[in-house]
């Protein structure tokens, strides 16, 4: 109900009551006796609703009953207080400008509002209509006030209502009860399109059960006349047609009869949200990376069509990627990912639209394909190879990576997701096993090759804790003097069980696993220890040789491991030479060189292994501050006879001698071999012809023995 006829109304009475106070007071004035009209007034003024005031020279000298109760006061104790002591702080230095203008102007009426403060020290807002009037011979302010302050918080919160309504981020709506829009606010036309003049007196749309959302707005109906609310979700259209999700509320208002009167809905553009939900959806499914399949979801499809499949075969391709640790040594882990993209595209590509391709791991991904038939299966899968060896551009440079496929058939090598799963990756390593670059399909017999490559992979894990490993030394001889310049550091593991197992089983194990850092941060230690012990014992070996593998030129901590060991036992860097093979310098020859220098500032010696495998530049090469060159045996087995590896060979030799290398044939095993190899100018010559590797107390009796001298005798030891 509307307070404007009652404040009206009060208006009204107080202007009346004001006037007959005036009349009475000045009629006293003049002492005429009023009888009962005097007797009435005074009734009118104490039983008044309106408070009643008379102020002269800013104290109360009279109020009513009402002007005390209103301010906590009683008429005698408000009665002689400053007009300052009921003022609001706030108001009285308006009040004291206001008092200065009217005297000066003789207003002789005035209505304002004044905010007035309780004896309890609550505020209380009043209008008050006031009387310039004399009083017992002096001028005076005769005055009603009414107590506004429920009226004033109600606009108070009528304002705020209207800046909520207008601000809030949901869009509003309000209905009548007959379903037409009476206001909308800002954001209603910001998420809708629709201006408000657009839609107010409109019938809603959320009302009608033939919109195109009428399943819903049926059940919301159906929810309003029952419970007076609803709550979902549905899909709304814009003004410019786009179809957009909103979640929605609507509550029925209803009158003290239980009639309708309103409905107030509120809601939420949630694109945003529900596209997030899509995001979170996705990323719990998909590579994030490629945005493949991941391997939960690929098991999850794999297993339903394992269970939804009776009698019609198809096949599990496990690929994975060939040497992709070195991609992400050379290029970083962004290079990695780069080529991971293209990659998956490629493969995307080539298995089409019936196969389902997923990324189950780093460098690791499956493929389900609807055909069990071997023969096909083994045209899709050289197919697949062809495409993922095609070169691609990295950092401006060209490589090629390739992969490793395993297959598993179902029913026959498996029912069951997770069966299949393992068998095709059996299949896979395999085909590592076999070379890399092929495929392998599972057969049972790899599972027990499978456990035994597991059961060596542990052991291998503690054989170095375990005092398994050892190493032994193989000779660089200088053909002319038959001294011994250098040895080669190669490992060796013996096992309790198994015997002595040979570096071509375990080693690639150890760089597939990454166990090669561990073994080989061992060999550096184990190498520098030996030479202290040979030093001890008088037995001179000027250098020891130790391999590096690429992940091993990778390690940043390889500096500080060569330093400690050195530092250790008490020996020069320069009797430590590092063989760093081609395949670790050309995948990032920039940072290769930067490595390079810093372990010659250490002051070991470097040198070049298998040279002529690779794929080294002499632009490159003449960069590296390299000691040595060593000739691949590959090269070696065909001399003197073959005239190509002669001529290989007298180039190489021709090439070091240009660059003030020293050149290491290795693999010499006859005199031919050896005659040859010192003819062309080889300073250091590797091989059975003078020693097979010894271990290091074998290496003491063949240094004292002096045997490597006699050129012409050869140790089969």
């Amino acid at each position: 109900m509307s307070t404007a006829p009652l404040t009206t109304w009060i208006s009204l009475s107080a202007v009346l009551a004001l006037l007959l106070a005036a009349t009475l007071l000045y009629l006293r004035h003049q002492g005429q006796r009023l009888g009962d009209l005097q007797t009435n007034h005074d009734a009118l003024i104490e039983q008044s609703l309106a408070g009643i005031y008379i102020v002269q020279n800013e104290i109360v000298v009279y109020c009513n009953p009402r002007a005390a109760d209103m301010l906590g006061y009683t008429q005698d104790e408000m009665t002689g207080l400053p007009t300052s002591a009921l003022l609001d702080a706030e108001e009285r230095e308006r009040v004291r400008l206001q008092l200065q203008r009217r005297r000066r102007d003789q207003i002789i009426d005035m209505r304002f509002q004044l905010r007035l403060r309780h004896r309890n020290g609550r505020r209380i807002d009043t209008e008050v209509h006031s009387r310039l009037a004399p009083y017992r011979g002096a001028d005076a302010t005769i005055g009603i006030m009414i107590d506004v302050s429920d009226r004033t918080e109600a606009e108070h919160k009528q304002r705020l209502s209207d800046i909520v309504f207008d601000n809030a981020a949901e869009g509003i709506l309000l209905t009548d009860g007959d379903a037409r829009i009476i206001a909308v606010n800002r954001a209603f036309t910001r998420i809708t399109g629709y201006e408000a003049d657009e839609v107010v007196n409109r019938r809603s749309r959320l009302f009608r059960v033939d919109h195109m959302g009428r399943a819903i707005n049926r059940q919301m109906l159906q929810s309003l006349d029952e419970q007076g609310c609803w709550q979902g979700e549905f899909l709304d259209r814009h003004r410019n047609g786009r179809l957009y999700p909103v979640r929605l509320s609507i509550s029925a208002v209803h009158d003290p009869e239980g009639e309708l009167i309103n409905n107030v809905c509120v809601f939420n553009d949630i694109s945003q949200h529900k596209d997030a939900e899509d995001r979170l959806v996705f990323l719990a499914t998909h590579d994030p990376l490629t945005r493949l399949t991941n391997r939960a979801e690929f098991l999850t499809r794999l297993q339903a069509t394992c269970e939804g499949t009776s009698a019609t075969a198809f096949a599990l391709l496990f690929i994975d990627l060939d040497r992709f640790k070195l991609v992400n040594d050379g290029f970083g882990h962004s290079g990695g990912d780069d080529l991971l993209r293209v990659i998956a595209a490629r493969l995307n590509y080539a298995v089409g639209k019936d196969a389902l391709l997923s990324r189950v791991g780093g460098d690791e991904f499956t493929v389900l394909t609807n055909t069990g038939d071997r023969a096909k299966l083994a045209l899709q899968v050289e197919h697949l190879l062809d495409e993922l060896a095609q070169p691609s551009v990295l950092d401006g440079k060209e490589l090629t990576v390739t992969g490793s496929i395993g297959i598993a058939v179902y029913p026959e090598d498996g029912h069951n997701a997770q069966t299949l799963l393992r068998h095709a990756e059996v299949a896979m390593y395999r085909a590592k096993t076999a070379g890399k670059n092929t495929y392998a399909f599972f057969n049972a017999s790899m599972v027990s090759q499978a456990s035994e490559r597991l059961t060596m992979e542990n052991a291998l894990r503690n054989a170095i804790t375990r005092q398994q490993l050892e190493l032994h030394y193989q000779p660089q001889v200088d053909p002319d003097s038959g001294l011994i310049v250098a040895v080669e550091a190669l490992a060796r593991w013996h096992h309790p069980e198994w015997g002595m197992i040979p570096p071509s089983r375990f080693i690639p194990l150890a760089e597939e696993t990454g166990l090669v850092l561990v073994l080989g941060h061992w060999v550096i230690r184990a190498a520098c220890e030996q030479i202290a012990r040979w030093d001890a014992a008088g037995i001179r070996v000027p250098r020891v040789a130790v391999n590096l593998s690429a992940r091993q030129f990778a390690d940043s901590s390889l500096c500080q491991v060569l330093t400690d060991a050195l530092t250790s036992a008490g020996i020069a860097p320069q009797r430590i030479e590092l063989e760093v093979t081609e395949s670790a310098l050309i995948e990032q020859p920039d940072a290769a060189v930067a490595l390079l220098n810093e372990l010659k500032a250490l002051g070991v010696h470097l040198a070049l292994d298998d040279f002529g495998t690779g794929y080294s530049s002499l632009s490159q090469l003449k960069n590296l501050p390299l000691d040595a060159l060593k000739i691949d045996r590959t090269f070696i087995d065909g001399v003197p006879n073959d005239p190509n590896d002669v001529a290989i060979t007298e180039a190489i030799v021709a090439m070091a001698r240009k660059l003030a290398l020293t050149v290491v044939a290795e693999g010499a095993e006859t005199i031919e071999q050896r005659d040859f190899l010192a003819a062309c100018g080889c300073d250091l010559i590797q091989g059975f012809y003078y020693s097979r590797p010894l271990p290091p107390e074998a290496l003491a009796a063949y240094i004292r023995s002096g045997t490597s001298r006699h050129s012409a005798t050869r140790m089969d030891l």
